[in-house]
């Protein structure tokens, strides 16, 4: 196995290492029985992490998205309410997801993420299962604040992702499992339709509260699942993996940019609020969960204004979520391939302002769905290119672990917006612009922010030759990151 002494590089340009603090994250020339094994060590991983993860953010989205449906199911009529207090019920939700954003990000090494991770899936499981349980919109409220804290915690499932994938794996696999909060839609409308048919009434509880108990009964079982079998950091693992795959792993790990054992380093927390990446990053996430907040909470109810029964309803909105998971992998897989992460993302932001625009001035049936498929199909590519862009451009733990909390902090709160905003039932005028004005925003600011990355490189490779870059090259992510002189970013 030999080092390729290369650095790491944007679009072709081969950065060469002299002395480099990059040197432990280099590319290495392996040999085909090297690549063999580094391809069975790919399989087993994906094999292992991303159902695992796939089953973690299905139910995620099943608990969060269940508001919608249990609306529909009976809830507002039981519980009486009105339509501010509905959306309440909804953004709540976002006060604990937004609060714990940072602990979740920066404990997960500490923490192992089996621990973490299975851990929340438990505690939202609880919290769902007592919403079945409410006699009154204040409790459905407070508890789904605790949903959020909890929710928070696997947020930390891209950075995961990120100490196990290279940067040119990310997005495809970050694309898979988060496809499942796509198929949670699907799933949600169909196990509501379920409820509706066969439990509504059974033992004197209405529909929707059947919805919260058989939800939240799922997401506790399967959090003892993911504790026991998902792998801790690479460096930790024993279970499942020989010794041969443990190093292949650790090799990989710092070839996607981490450092083995390493921890918080409060001079790179303070590094990601002065980088402005981070800002344009926070900028796309925000106008991106406007979008997916309005959608995703909203969707059965914009549904239902078609002027649909509540079971076609829920019918309808399973086919909107199949497009978007099925666009949702096929933009990622597309980014991987061609290095990319802006060219896709504008595009999507383009296709979800086009379904939005359809759903504020379409008068028929047809052009409305239609115009769901296209907000939907938009919007959740945008999720995990952003994440996957930012990652891929943000290296050491502590500041991707930081720039993820702050894309979560700064970007929830635009959700929080949104949901608020949607309160003119039936036709949702004002929510509907919003997201609209959003997704058209940021679909024009990408290909700016390309051009600011671009830009930056061409910086770096002007002075690489310069004392300033001498000085510089030795020292180590950790201490730098990705203003180290020999890294460059991806467009």
């Amino acid at each position: 196995m030999e080092s390729s002494n290369k650095g790491a590089s944007t679009h072709g340009e081969n950065v060469e290492i002299k002395s480099s603090g990059l040197l432990m994250h280099e590319d290495v020339q392996l040999s085909p029985e090297e690549k063999r094994a580094e391809r069975r060590l790919v399989w087993k991983i994906d094999l292992i992490i991303l159902p695992l993860l796939s089953l973690m953010y299905f139910l995620a989205a099943l608990d969060r998205g269940d508001v919608g449906n249990a609306e529909v199911a009976g809830m507002g009529t039981e519980l009486a309410l009105t339509a501010s207090q509905y959306s309440q019920c909804v953004a709540f939700f976002f006060i604990g997801y937004i609060v714990f954003q940072p602990p979740g990000q920066l404990l997960v090494r500490k923490v192992q993420p089996h621990i973490q991770l299975g851990s929340a899936m438990i505690g939202w499981g609880l919290c769902t299962t007592f919403i079945s349980l409410a006699q009154n919109w204040q409790t459905v409220a407070g508890l789904r604040i605790l949903v959020g804290c909890f929710e928070a915690f696997i947020q930390a499932a891209p950075l995961y992702l990120s100490i196990w994938y290279k940067r040119e794996e990310l997005a495809t696999r970050g694309a898979i499992f988060f496809s499942m909060m796509a198929i949670a839609g699907t799933m949600n409308g169909l196990i509501a339709y379920g409820i509706q048919v066969n439990l509504d009434n059974v033992h004197g509880w209405v529909a929707w509260r059947w919805i919260f108990l058989v939800e939240g009964v799922m997401s506790i079982g399967s959090g003892f699942f993911v504790m026991a079998l998902l792998p801790p950091v690479p460096e930790r693992v024993h279970r499942f993996f020989t010794e041969e795959e443990k190093q292949i792993a650790i090799r990989r790990s710092k070839q996607a940019f981490n450092t083995p054992h390493t921890g918080v380093k409060l001079k790179q927390l303070r590094a990601v609020v002065t980088d402005r990446k981070v800002w344009f990053y926070a900028f796309f996430y925000s106008m991106m969960n406007i979008s997916l907040s309005g959608f995703s909470s909203f969707l059965p109810l914009i549904v239902r204004s078609f002027g649909y029964s509540r079971v076609t309803t829920q019918i309808l909105t399973i086919p909107v979520y199949i497009a978007a998971a099925i666009s949702t992998i096929g933009f990622a897989v597309a980014s991987d391939r061609v290095r990319n992460r802006g060219h896709f993302l504008a595009l999507s932001f383009a296709i979800a302002s086009l379904g939005w625009l359809f759903l504020i001035v379409s008068k028929s049936k047809g052009l409305s769905l239609a115009g769901c498929f296209l907000a939907g199909m938009g919007t959740y590519p945008t999720v995990v290119l952003i994440q996957a862009w930012q990652t891929t451009n943000v290296i050491g733990f502590t500041k991707r672990a930081g720039a993820l909390a702050f894309l979560m902090v700064f970007g929830q709160s635009f959700g929080v917006m949104e949901v608020e905003i949607f309160t003119d039932r039936p036709s949702y005028y004002r929510g509907k612009g919003f997201a609209l004005a959003a997704t058209a925003a940021a679909a024009i600011v990408t290909p700016l922010f390309q051009l600011y990355l671009k830009r930056k490189n061409a910086e770096k490779l002007a002075k690489r030759d310069t004392e300033e870059a001498a000085s510089r090259r030795s020292l180590g992510i950790e201490e730098i990151g990705d203003e180290h002189p020999d890294f460059m970013y991806w467009l």
